[in-house]
């Protein structure tokens, strides 16, 4: 009886594991498709903001949206260098991000890639559990367990959410700060509007909509999932 109690325990401990996993892959995706899937994404919200009149000279929204789609190419590792953006402000064409600027793009670039592999690894992971479980307990009974263990796990991650998220509704700067103290080990990510052009483009309010949209597709996709795996309790429970 004890064997089967350390078991159960051990299988359920493991499908949490899954369901931790597979939230951490769909936030990295619902990132991913704010920053790089959805079209016209950054030109939309540059236009509504009016982001080239935030900008130290006059730039056009082209510009605005190349030198970010630049940056975006770069930290994602598609782009070597940002030594050759270039935009045009107050009719002269130069180099658009300073050298403080580039250095810190280059660790956001860090920070972009090793989300990347996270994905990775939380599939093996999550693929390797999941096998895990159905070699201990058939097809029938590992649906159960991983449905349980991803509503678990989504239960947890939701109270995070909603911590995090009354956080940032308080004082979305106070977050902001804390999220780059947290990711990042130097002052490189404070820049200055009067020195960084990247501020300017970068606007707080731009920030705050694409965390928005992150969450809102995150939220979406993962209550989906959370309904398939009541109905799955629920067919289980009635065979």
């Amino acid at each position: 009886m004890k064997k089967i109690h350390e078991s159960t325990v051990t299988h359920n401990i493991a499908a949490f594991i899954c369901g931790l996993c597979l939230l951490l892959v769909l936030l990295i995706t619902s990132f991913q498709a704010v920053c790089y899937w959805i079209p016209d994404w950054w030109r939309n919200e540059y236009a509504k903001y009016d982001t080239p009149s935030n900008v130290r000279g006059e730039m056009s929204l082209d510009d605005a949206v190349h030198v970010t789609e630049d940056m975006l190419e770069y930290c994602i590792g598609r782009l070597d260098t940002l030594d050759d953006t270039e935009a045009t402000i107050d009719g002269v064409t130069r180099p658009f991000f300073t050298d403080r600027e580039k250095s810190h793009l280059a660790d956001c670039r860090v920070l972009f890639q090793k989300g990347l592999r996270a994905r990775v690894i939380a599939i093996l992971l999550l693929t390797a559990f999941a096998i895990y479980i159905y070699v201990h307990n058939g097809k029938e009974k590992t649906s159960a367990l991983l449905a349980k263990g991803y509503l678990r796990s989504l239960a947890f991650i939701a109270v995070l959410t909603v911590i995090i998220a009354v956080l940032c509704v308080i004082d979305f700067t106070r977050a902001f700060t804390v999220f780059h103290h947290i990711f990042f080990d130097n002052d490189l990510w404070i820049l200055y509007p009067d020195k960084d052009q990247l501020i300017n483009i970068m606007q707080e309010d731009v920030f705050s909509d694409a965390a928005m949209w992150i969450a809102g597709i995150w939220l979406t996709v993962s209550a989906l999932i959370a309904v398939l795996c009541v109905a799955v309790i629920i067919k289980g429970k009635r065979t």
